[in-house]
């Protein structure tokens, strides 16, 4: 195996990860998607390590973490998302994945931080576990085919009490009356919203629930390959709730999506409330969206312990750093 240079990088080096992504994922992205979701990040700078062959000086392979601010116990602190790990096929199966990973932990445990989260794919969960992580849930996703809210819209609520909130303003109350979780959850603040939103992938659409003077409930959604992505919801009353799935599904009839799809932890309060309003899930393992994704993380030991059962988490689609 050739020796390769390890190197943290930073914004200068945003182009060399370009092959990557293209290689790797088929992405054809720019500069412009590296400094949102690596750079302008509110929660602060990510951290990531590069392996460069010492010959060509072709980068081989990627590692990285972004950070994000989670309540664990009701305390705000911050853990990282790793995310983007990337091999180029010409460099392959030479256990870059691993230096570069252990360089990444290094650094974060040095720094005292060291607490990452990761939605694992097929082929890098086997690596994960190997390397120490451990798997807690999977987040899989929910469905309402567009029949079912045909069905769901026949009630008709004013136009006037549905908002679009582009410069959320209707937001900061609300955030303030988020419910209390006894575990680990995701805060949720404008700066956040506004940046995660920001994402150049997506068009998002914040809608809110407003009656009378104050809203009281928003739905985050966006549209790919016609279907309603949703996003993120929030409602501080259950008129609030029903009235912003009646709007969810008024779209789809309006518009004719093929349905609304939401990915969330499995068992989880998020779809709890998704089967309420009778979202359904594929039960096999095979079959349009059957997939099923693996949450995973990483701490020391007494923390990988303490948050070991599904219970003491509470993960949706706004924790996904590619959704």
């Amino acid at each position: 195996m050739p020796d390769y240079h390890i190197k943290r990088i930073g914004a200068a080096d945003f182009p060399t990860l370009i092959p990557l992504m293209k290689d790797c994922f088929g992405m054809d992205v720019n500069i412009d998607y590296f400094h949102w979701k690596y750079i302008d990040n509110p929660a602060g700078h990510f951290i990531g390590f590069v392996a460069i062959h010492p010959e060509t000086g072709e980068v081989g392979a990627y590692y990285g973490v972004i950070p994000q601010r989670f309540f664990i116990d009701g305390k705000e602190q911050v853990v990282y998302q790793s995310c983007d790990t990337m091999t180029h096929s010409k460099h392959r199966r030479l256990g870059l994945f691993k230096l570069l990973a252990f360089a990444c932990y290094d650094y974060l445990e040095e720094s005292k931080e060291l607490f990452v989260i990761g939605f694992g794919g097929n082929q890098s969960t086997p690596g994960f576990l190997k390397f120490g992580w451990k798997q807690v849930f999977d987040v899989k996703y929910y469905f309402k085919p567009s029949p079912a809210c045909l069905a769901g819209h026949i009630r008709r609520y004013p136009d006037q009490y549905f908002v679009e909130d582009k410069e959320l303003k209707q937001l900061p109350v609300l955030l303030k009356k988020q419910p209390a979780f006894p575990g680990i959850i995701s805060g949720r603040t404008v700066e956040h919203i506004r940046w995660r939103t920001s994402n150049p992938n997506y068009q998002y659409r914040i809608i809110c629930y407003k009656p009378g003077q104050q809203a009281e409930g928003y739905i985050i959604y966006y549209i790919l390959n016609g279907k309603l992505i949703l996003f993120d919801f929030l409602f501080e009353t259950g008129k609030a709730e029903k009235a912003l799935f009646w709007y969810l599904y008024a779209r789809v009839v309006q518009h004719k999506y093929k349905g609304i799809i939401a990915f969330c932890q499995e068992n989880g309060q998020q779809s709890e409330l998704l089967r309420r309003h009778y979202f359904m899930s594929n039960p096999f393992n095979k079959g349009p969206l059957s997939e099923k994704t693996p949450f995973i993380f990483y701490a020391p030991a007494d923390i990988l312990n303490r948050y070991s059962d599904a219970s003491s988490w509470q993960i949706s689609s706004y924790d996904h750093d590619a959704l």
